[in-house]
C-alpha cells in the first residue's frame, strides 16, 4: 500500500516525450494562442504520436496547465535573481521585487501564456490558485524583512501579504488586458510603489 501511495503516475515521470511535448506546446500556445493550437499541431511539432501525448497528459488543457507549472519556477528564479541584483538592503526586497515582477509580466511569452491565456483556459479561480504560491513566497520572504526591521508588526504580516497579493494579481490582469502593456505596467508600478512606501515611512 505504501508503495502504491508513493509511486508517481506515468504522467508525472520525466521523459523525453514529455519534454518534447511541453516545449512544442509552449512555443505554439505562445505564438498562436490556446484556442488556435490543436493537439495535432503539438504532436507534429514535438515529433511524437497522439498516443504519447495522451500517455503524458489527460487532454490539451492538462498540457497547458503543465506548461504554466513549468513556467512558475522560471519566473520565481528570475524574480529572485533580478531583485537580488538591484537591492542594497534586505528591506528593499519588497519594493524592488514588486517592480521586477511587474516587469516580468510584460515579457511577451509570460503575458500571453500566464496572464492572458491562463485565466481564460483554466478559469480565474484555478488560475489564482495556480499562481498564488509565487506571490505568497515572494511576499512572505520580503515582508519578513520588514517585520525584522520593525516596519510592520508580526501580527500584521498575514493581512498585509494577502492585500499585496491581491494588488499584484490585479496588476497582472490589468497588464494582460491593456493595449499598451508597458504603460499599464508603469501605472501599476507607481501605485504599488506608493502603497509599499507607506509601509516603510516609519518604524512600528
Amino acid at each position: 500500500m505504501k508503495e502504491e501511495m508513493t509511486r508517481e503516475s506515468p504522467a508525472k515521470r520525466p521523459s523525453r516525450n514529455r519534454d518534447k511535448l511541453l516545449k512544442a506546446a509552449r512555443r505554439l500556445f505562445a505564438e498562436r494562442g490556446y484556442a488556435e493550437t490543436g493537439t495535432e499541431d503539438i504532436v507534429r511539432e514535438a515529433g511524437v504520436t497522439r498516443g504519447a501525448l495522451y500517455h503524458q497528459f489527460a487532454d490539451k488543457q492538462d498540457l497547458f496547465r503543465a506548461v504554466l507549472e513549468e513556467m512558475l519556477p522560471e519566473i520565481g528564479q528570475r524574480l529572485f535573481d533580478e531583485t537580488m541584483a538591484r537591492i542594497a538592503h534586505d528591506r528593499d526586497d519588497l519594493q524592488v521585487g514588486a517592480q521586477v515582477l511587474l516587469g516580468i509580466y510584460t515579457d511577451p511569452e509570460v503575458r500571453r501564456l500566464f496572464l492572458i491565456e491562463g485565466p481564460a483556459v483554466l478559469g480565474l479561480s484555478d488560475w489564482r490558485a495556480l499562481q498564488a504560491p509565487l506571490s505568497t513566497l515572494f511576499l512572505d520572504h520580503a515582508l519578513q524583512h520588514l517585520v525584522d526591521e520593525g516596519f510592520i508588526a508580526a501580527g500584521e504580516m498575514r493581512a498585509v501579504n494577502e492585500l499585496l497579493s491581491g494588488a499584484l494579481q490585479q496588476a497582472a490582469l490589468g497588464i494582460a488586458a491593456a493595449d499598451a502593456p508597458e504603460a499599464a505596467r508603469a501605472g501599476y508600478a507607481a501605485g504599488l510603489d506608493r502603497l509599499i512606501g507607506g509601509l516603510m515611512k516609519g518604524r512600528a
